[in-house]
């Protein structure tokens, strides 16, 4: 069914649960697993906030632990679910990209035929107020898209 399977992860607990599930999918299919993880560059959305640090490399240094601390999350997640997957970190282009936009077109560009993502499932006007990266892959999509979400208490 699904041979080449996708999923977004940042960490968060809708990632982790994304991830536990597309673990667990991967294995139970026989499907290759890519992590894929989108890097935001601070600078993109607060340029002022370059004008504060003390420098690019300060700057640069923090955005690689931070993708070095969601790797390590992604990684341990598959250590416990006996999984191996590959690992991408997909930098956002500029500030009109949406996360969403950029794990399809990494979905395009390795052909995956599932794409997996969490969701914190807000509803109202914290939907409206928060936007919904899952609810945007889910409506841009040009193949399936699986939204995983948090279990309720």
């Amino acid at each position: 069914m699904y041979r080449n399977i996708l999923v977004a992860f940042d960490a968060s607990p809708p990632s982790e649960t994304a991830l536990t599930h597309a673990a667990r999918l991967a294995k139970a299919l026989g499907a290759s697993l890519r992590v894929a993880y989108v890097e935001v560059d601070p600078a993109l959305y607060f340029p002022l906030m370059a004008a504060v640090l003390p420098s690019v490399a300060d700057m640069q240094n923090a955005l690689n632990a931070e993708t070095m601390a969601v790797r390590e999350a992604a990684l341990d997640i598959l250590a416990r679910e006996g999984v191996a997957a590959d690992f991408a970190t997909l930098p956002l282009m500029d500030s009109h990209m949406h996360i969403a936009d950029r794990v399809l077109t990494e979905a395009r560009r390795v052909d995956a035929d599932l794409v997996v993502t969490g969701s914190h499932g807000h509803r109202g006007l914290a939907r409206v107020a928060l936007g919904s990266e899952a609810n945007r892959m889910l409506q841009h999509a040009d193949r399936p898209v699986l939204i995983v979400k948090l279990p309720r208490p």
